[in-house]
């Protein structure tokens, strides 16, 4: 049996662990593989509020004053994302999903689709089983953009795609390759004029555990330079790999001058930690966007969760 000594030496040792790590993510802004700690806000914040009733239980009063302040500061910077606004009503419905290569439940996404009834949906890791089962969506949209699949990825992850549906027609449409993988980093589609003009794209950007942290970075300067080319509104959703935490969330709203869809924290993935995981899935808006909200979709089968945008176009 666990004896109180050796509990108060895990607890200490929790405790430098988190106190480490929460301030390691501050240095994001001068160290990119630094700042993929600030993405991790969520579960410091939980990390520290347990930690805190444990010394609590075994009166250990230095480790509730260190565990209170870490949560202190952990709770301070995820205070703004506590906004549950909504607006089920407004005009602009807008679906984003990233449907995992492995999902294999496409009933369950069709079904939640149809019901939803959005005026356009992103969805990503399309592969072509993905693309059969959403062409039969075709009474609902009758205008599907998928752009031919990137080849360049490994050999488990070949065909991956984004697609985009949309109940009106598109008067053009186009994607941007990653200048740091040579895949599709975003798709896009632009309404005519008088629908009003609008652009919406699918964006989904590097892993940072998985390749370098500063493909990011490349890659938020190619999404910036595509927003300062577009005429009119624009909404990107996707799945950004980065949290609003981040050193490299920032450095994407400051460069695009796009700002986060309201609506609260809205953590994603992975969908079965939800709402304890990372919000890692946006909307992002930009000039010409009155009101921007999101909120989270049920589980279907993905590690991710859908994101649904409600809109309303002006300024």
């Amino acid at each position: 049996m666990m004896t109180w000594w050796t509990s108060a030496r895990l607890l200490r040792l929790l405790l430098g662990g988190l106190a480490l790590a929460t301030g390691l993510s501050f240095l994001g802004p001068w160290a990119w593989l630094l700042d993929i700690l600030a993405d991790f806000r969520v579960p410091y914040a939980v990390a520290a509020a347990c930690l805190l009733l444990a010394a609590l239980i075994l009166k250990r009063g230095p480790a509730m004053a260190l565990a209170a302040v870490l949560l202190a500061i952990n709770g301070f910077t995820l205070a703004p994302y506590f906004d549950m606004a909504s607006d089920d009503q407004a005009p602009l419905k807008v679906i984003h999903f990233n449907l995992n290569l492995h999902n294999k439940d496409t009933d369950a996404t069709l079904d939640y689709l149809r019901r939803e009834n959005a005026d356009v949906v992103v969805v990503l890791e399309m592969t072509d089983a993905w693309r059969q089962a959403l062409d039969t969506l075709s009474d609902i949209y009758a205008h599907r953009f998928f752009p031919p699949f990137c080849k360049c990825l490994n050999p488990k992850r070949l065909g991956l795609g984004i697609g985009i549906l949309a109940k009106r027609a598109w008067e053009d449409a186009g994607v941007v390759n990653s200048e740091a993988t040579n895949r599709t980093l975003a798709a896009w589609v632009r309404f005519p004029a008088a629908s009003p003009s609008l652009t919406v794209a699918g964006v989904h950007m590097s892993a940072p555990f998985i390749q370098p942290a500063g493909y990011q970075e490349i890659e938020i300067d190619s999404l910036a330079s595509m927003v300062k080319k577009i005429n009119g509104p624009v909404i990107m959703a996707g799945d950004f790999n980065m949290t609003p935490f981040s050193a490299r969330y920032g450095a994407l709203l400051r460069k695009s001058g796009l700002r986060r869809a309201g609506g609260g924290l809205n953590a994603s993935w992975p969908s079965v930690l939800a709402p304890l995981g990372l919000p890692i899935d946006h909307m992002l808006v930009g000039p010409g966007i009155a009101r921007a909200v999101m909120q989270t979709g049920p589980q279907l089968g993905s590690d991710h969760l859908p994101v649904v945008g409600n809109f309303v176009l002006g300024h």
